[in-house]
């Protein structure tokens, strides 16, 4: 934002760069049985309980508002292809429980799709659910899955995905859409979540991080790092001194 204000609007003024943080419902939970409770209480969660009880079971979230910003094809085609992967070259791969949140007008035309994808056998390893949750319990949901997905494509460029910054709040890592400028301003790679362009760039992320626990626990590190920082962190430092209400 700030190298478009100077080149396209010629700002010449300083510019401090203050960033969204995460609210303080958003927050990590550490306790491993407390979140796994939490996702057998899910009735998004009654056909896979067993796998979940079991340790067989990662789960993937997203939030979407299911309009044509966000390519949610993208996300079932790497989903079928992790199935594909997962039921033959690579059968110790785990189940993916993959918990999609939100409402919007291409929700209906999506699910006809995914069923079409369960009957056809092409999500053997994959199960796809929707949910409408509280605020409450969307922010437990973040705090208890194994990977947070985001399809946010910023059109601008240099808009950052909201939804990204709830999951850190919660702990949670991240794996999303990287093929704009100001991702990195987000997303450290590597560290707190990690970044694809395309379909296959996403079954690999998803290949890698789920045969490997190691890595996505490094992730999970970076993204429970990435929770302590809140809207105070970024106010009182920049805004707070800028105008002069803090020393």
């Amino acid at each position: 934002m700030a190298s478009v204000l100077k080149s396209e609007f010629e700002l010449k003024a300083p510019i401090l760069p203050l960033h969204d943080r995460p609210t303080s419902h958003f927050r990590p939970v550490l306790d491993r049985n407390e979140r796994k409770e939490f996702l057998l209480s899910l009735p998004e969660a009654e056909s896979v309980r067993p796998l979940l009880r079991d340790g067989n079971l990662e789960v993937l979230v997203s939030s979407t508002s299911w309009t044509v910003d966000e390519d949610f094809g993208l996300l079932i085609e790497s989903l079928c292809r992790y199935s594909d992967v997962a039921s033959t070259s690579q059968p110790e791969l785990p189940h993916v429980l993959a918990i999609i949140t939100g409402k919007g007008p291409q929700r209906e035309t999506y699910l006809r799709q995914i069923s079409k994808l369960e009957q056809s056998g092409k999500l053997k390893k994959v199960t796809i659910k929707t949910a409408w949750l509280s605020t409450d319990d969307y922010a437990r949901l973040l705090a208890s899955g194994s990977l947070g997905v985001s399809l946010h494509m910023s059109s601008s460029g240099v808009d950052l995905p909201m939804k990204v910054v709830d999951m850190f709040g919660a702990g949670l890592p991240v794996v999303g859409w990287c093929q704009f400028e100001a991702w990195s301003e987000l997303v450290t790679e590597g560290v707190n979540g990690m970044g694809f362009g395309s379909s296959g760039e996403l079954v690999k992320l998803l290949v890698t991080l789920f045969e490997d626990s190691r890595k996505l626990e490094k992730l999970r590190d970076g993204a429970l790092a990435e929770s302590n920082r809140r809207w105070d962190d970024e106010w009182d430092p920049i805004a707070g001194k800028l105008l002069g209400l803090i020393s």
